[in-house]
Parts: structure tokens; C-alpha cells; sequence
């Protein structure tokens, strides 16, 4: 069954794109007739697929002052079609894989194709063609993508030990999704819960200095979350390293785990939204974006506010997705898989950063709150999951907690998430989240199939 996909997630990839190791932008390559283009738009498929999935985004060029569209728009979008794309990736990759292909509307309503390239490969993936003259691509050629960003050959022990664990991964997860299809309901083993006082008093810290920044907007305004919002806090325990100050920025960048097109803690780069030193903490908030004509002009979901402290603590804060919707009134939907991948992204996240900051074995406490509950009703906003109506909130808040070992985060993700989130549909009128449905959809989340 082809998956359904969200025009919202995918148009968050065009919001403020910037270059990345999952995410190249490429101008209007054109894939029907000319080869260095083909051989171009496939280094950059190859190298994704072996980092692990990404993005490109066609059509578009980096200024100083963000990205632009490209000059040489074609009068039609045909040459962009699936078909093309995979045909290819057909051509130059071994094994071949199959991309997702999808024309994205801009904020100013111009179109463009966005490339989602898979990233579970069991394997390397390697050229099985050279590009045309023998140039841009190199036959037999593996690619992987390097700070830079630049898509490039491996030449050193770090690269090649990068992409084999990567690969190494891909069949664990494999193996243990099959686990899961015959026994199902087991949970990991947690470590004691730490005590939770030093991680509430965070949360109110991060709380009180949000209030403190939306207090002079309008009542009514997206950035402050009118109608609800949900955040996620967690405490990392463990040998901590002493990061000095310079380096926090660039560590913080790699710990950004991008499985959908608007990551948790994402770290912008643009003047007016870019994260800032604060209190001994990084902060960053993206209501408060000060470019000219656009303040006041986000949405609740894409005025994300969150802090990380190089002492082990992190917290986000984000309205409702839902809310945004031109054909639903505010306040009146909650969706049935955004809260799973979500939960999966952030807890991804905290298995990044703990790797990052912490010298040994880590221990995540994790605490999830959802506010301005009461009188929605669940849904699926894309339409591919099958609800009857009248499953309705009227609980206007919940708070959920679990402490476990970050090791334990990415293998064992479903198994951390079911229990965790199954309170919050609870309220739904006693709905039952199924774990059939968190398993397909961090399966979705985890191979870049938003």
C-alpha cells in the first residue's frame, strides 16, 4: 500500500531550507535531457541513501540572505515526475532503490519538487555507471556525505566505519521489526526513575522565560500557542563532558536527528531565528523571528521554543500542527500519528545528544506534556489511518514520564513509546493505541517516509 504522505510535513522542508548532511538543494536540473545533470542529481541521491536517507530540493540556490528560486524555471514540472527521478536512480545505483517524489507549494504558493530518498539500506549503495566522459561520477564508486555539506568518496577509517555501522543498523532494525511482527507488548527494562525534582524545576525555568517572551504579543497571536501547545523535557545522567562554549553551537548541529522536515531542536542559521547564549543555556525561538515582514507571521506549529543546557537538559515547546489546517476551525482535531513521531524524534534526539556530551553509558528521564486537549477530537489529518468518530477529549492536560537507557532508545523505540503515549489517547474516549500503529509509524518516521 503506497504510504500517505502530509503536504504540511513535506512544505516543512521549504521553510527556511538550508543546506546539510541530510539535505541537498539543487537548482532546475534538467533530468530529461541533459547527463551531467543525471549524473549530478544521482551523486547526490547515492550519497544520501548512504548517509541514511535525506532530502533534495530542486529548483532552489543558496544566497547569503537564504534561499531563492533558481533561475530557468521550466513552464511545466513534467520532467520531475517519478518516473524520471527513478529511472535514474535505476540507471546508477547498486543495489537500485525507489524514491518518493512529490511538487511542494512555497509560502508564496510557487512549486517545487522535493526527493526523498530512503536510507535503509542493509548494504553500501555503489555507482554502476560512470557519468558521462567518466566525469561526476565515478564508476563502482561509493558516496557518502562530509561536513561541508559535500557528497563525496570515503577516504578515511571514520567514513567507512560510519557507513558500515550505519548499514550494520539497517539489518538489526530488520531483524527486530520481525521480532516485533511475532511477539509484541514487550517493554524494556528502565532504569530506576531519577528523582524528578532537578527536571521539573528545569521545566519551569523553560516555562517561565517562554511566558516571558510571548507576554507582550497580542492574546490571540500564533507565536504564543493560543489554542494548546505540547513540550518535551529530558534530563541526561551520566560521565558528562566539560564542552566549552565555542563548541556547543557545532555539537548541538550534529545531535539534530532530521526524520521529518521540521526536526525537534532544529538549529537555524538565518539572522533573527539563529539560537543564542542565555543563562549558561542555548536557546532558540523561532516566534521571535525578527527578518523584516516576518514577525507575526508563523504558525503556532512552526514557532518552535527550546532550550538545551550543556549540563544534560532540553526542552521544546510547540503548538499544534492541527491548528492549521484551512479546513477545521482551531482547536477542534488532534492527530492520531503526530504524537508517535514526535515522541520518536525527541527521544532520538536525547540518544544523540547523550552520545555527544556524556563519556559511557547515559540515562534518559523523559517527560512529555500536552495542554488544550479538551474538545478536540482524534483524527488522521492524511486520511490513511481508519478512525470512527467520536473519540473526544475532555481532559484539558496530561503530563507522561519514563526514564531509560539512551542505549536502549533507538532499538527499542516502539516498546518505549506505546506505554508512554497510550495514557494520552486514554483520553480520547478509552482509546487504544494500537502497537501495530506505533510500529508503522516510527517505520515511516525512521526511513524518512513523512
Amino acid at each position: 500500500m503506497p504510504i500517505q504522505l502530509s503536504p504540511e510535513r513535506l512544505a516543512d522542508l521549504l521553510i527556511d531550507p538550508r543546506e546539510s548532511l541530510d539535505l541537498e538543494i539543487k537548482n532546475w536540473l534538467d533530468l530529461r535531457n541533459d547527463n551531467d545533470a543525471k549524473a549530478i542529481f544521482a551523486k547526490a541521491a547515492l550519497a544520501l541513501a548512504n548517509h541514511g536517507g535525506g532530502f533534495i530540493l530542486l529548483g532552489l540556490t543558496e544566497t547569503e540572505s537564504g534561499c531563492v528560486e533558481a533561475e530557468g524555471r521550466p513552464a511545466s514540472l513534467d520532467g520531475y515526475t517519478q518516473d524520471v527521478i527513478n529511472g535514474i536512480v535505476q540507471n546508477y545505483s547498486d543495489p537500485a532503490f525507489h524514491c518518493a517524489v512529490h511538487i511542494v507549494a512555497r509560502g508564496d504558493d510557487r512549486l517545487f519538487p522535493v526527493v526523498v530518498v530512503p536510507g535503509d539500506h542493509r548494504s553500501p549503495v555503489r555507482a554502476k555507471r560512470a557519468g558521462p566522459h567518466g566525469n561526476i561520477v565515478q564508476d563502482n564508486a561509493i558516496y557518502v556525505r562530509k561536513p561541508g555539506p559535500r557528497s563525496e568518496v570515503p577516504t578515511s577509517g571514520q567514513d567507512w566505519d560510519a557507513l558500515l555501522a550505519r548499514c550494520l543498523a539497517n539489518r538489526r532494525d530488520e531483524m527486530l521489526d520481525q521480532i516485533r511482527d511475532l511477539i509484541s507488548g514487550a517493554v524494556p527494562a528502565a532504569a530506576l526513575p531519577a528523582a524528578p525534582a532537578k527536571l521539573d524545576q528545569w521545566i519551569e525555568q523553560c516555562l517561565a522565560r517562554w511566558d516571558a517572551l510571548v507576554a507582550n504579543l497580542p492574546a490571540d497571536a500564533p507565536e504564543r500557542c493560543p489554542h494548546g501547545f505540547h513540550y518535551f523535557a529530558y534530563e541526561l545522567s551520566g560521565d558528562l563532558r566539560a564542552i566549552p562554549p565555542g563548541q556547543l553551537p557545532a555539537l548541538l548541529q550534529r545531535s539534530v536527528a532530521r526524520h521529518t522536515g521540521w526536526p525537534p531542536f532544529w538549529f537555524p542559521t538565518r539572522r533573527g531565528i539563529e539560537p543564542y547564549p542565555i543563562d549558561g543555556v542555548v536557546e532558540c525561538w523561532l516566534g521571535g523571528d525578527t527578518e523584516p515582514g516576518t514577525f507575526g507571521q508563523r504558525d503556532a506549529a512552526h514557532s518552535d521554543f527550546w532550550r538545551i543546557s550543556p549540563e544534560g537538559y532540553a526542552f521544546l515547546l510547540r503548538g499544534y500542527q492541527e491548528d492549521g489546517l484551512e479546513q477545521r476551525p482551531p482547536a477542534t482535531l488532534f492527530d492520531v500519528t503526530l504524537p508517535v513521531w514526535r515522541a520518536g524524534e525527541v527521544l532520538l534526539h536525547a540518544e544523540k545528544l547523550a552520545a555527544n556530551l556524556i563519556d559511557g553509558p547515559a540515562t534518559v528521564s523523559f517527560a512529555v506534556h500536552y495542554r488544550g486537549l479538551a474538545g478536540r477530537s482524534l483524527t488522521s489529518v492524511t486520511g490513511d489511518r481508519l478512525l470512527f468518530d467520536g473519540h473526544v477529549a475532555r481532559q484539558d492536560a496530561i503530563t507522561m514520564r519514563t526514564t531509560v537507557e539512551a542505549a536502549s532508545v533507538a532499538p527499542n523505540l516502539p516498546e518505549i513509546i506505546h506505554p508512554l503515549l497510550a495514557p494520552l489517547y486514554g483520553l480520547f474516549d478509552f482509546f487504544d493505541l494500537p502497537m501495530v500503529l506505533v510500529n508503522e509509524e516510527l517505520g515511516k518516521m525512521r526511513k524518512g517516509n513523512f
